[in-house]
């Protein structure tokens, strides 16, 4: 994944997010899809001294229609992510305004996390390990841990037990996963050859 990043312009989580994308577009979540993300919010210079969080959620509306190529679907992606992230610190009460998501925001979220940054904290850390929250902020929740160098990237899901259950998570879970290797490999496919899902197939027969 790290080479198609390389070789398309993007980065890490702009292949991971287009390929979310494109696995919830092949299970029926349609075309246009407005995933969240979150950033520091620390774009002002005089934040940089404060201790606290001042984390602001991001909409990214992603396009899949017209059957792209996965490497077309990234260079949207791309164009879609550094737009948006120029204009994070727009209020996200504004955001949900414009875009007509419900109040409590996007119901996919894919956060980017990189692990060295934990790892390098002063006496370290034995390990991470996921616990059970009791909520669900969104109805799907991806966590990539990528690290600063070689290593895998991990992920971790959260996702709300009353909207996806745990069989149809663990399935989306190992159907990513199958994506990403297939997409490395081969990112000229187009995203109907990629899937044998039947809302993929049917949307462009």
């Amino acid at each position: 994944m790290d080479r198609l990043a390389r070789a398309t312009g993007t980065s890490m989580f702009m292949v991971l997010h287009s390929a979310l994308s494109a696995l919830l577009t092949a299970h029926g979540a349609g075309t246009d899809l407005p995933i969240g993300t979150m950033v520091a919010g620390r774009t002002d210079d005089q934040l940089a001294d404060l201790v606290g969080c001042f984390l602001n959620t991001v909409v990214l509306r992603t396009d899949t229609a017209g059957d792209p190529t996965f490497a077309e679907l990234l260079t949207r992606v791309r164009e879609t992510t550094l737009s948006a992230l120029d204009r994070q610190e727009v209020p996200f009460d504004e955001v949900v305004r414009a875009t007509g998501l419900p109040p409590e925001g996007p119901q996919v979220m894919v956060i980017h996390h990189e692990r060295a940054d934990l790892e390098q904290l002063e006496g370290g850390i034995g390990s991470l390990e996921a616990v059970p929250t009791g909520t669900a902020r969104a109805d799907l929740t991806l966590s990539f841990y990528e690290p600063r160098g070689d290593g895998p990237v991990h992920c971790g899901l959260i996702h709300a037990t009353d909207r996806l259950g745990t069989a149809k998570a663990r399935q989306l879970a190992d159907e990513l996963q199958t994506l990403l290797r297939t997409v490395a490999a081969e990112p000229e496919q187009p995203l109907s050859e990629l899937f044998t899902v039947p809302s993929m197939r049917s949307d462009n027969a």
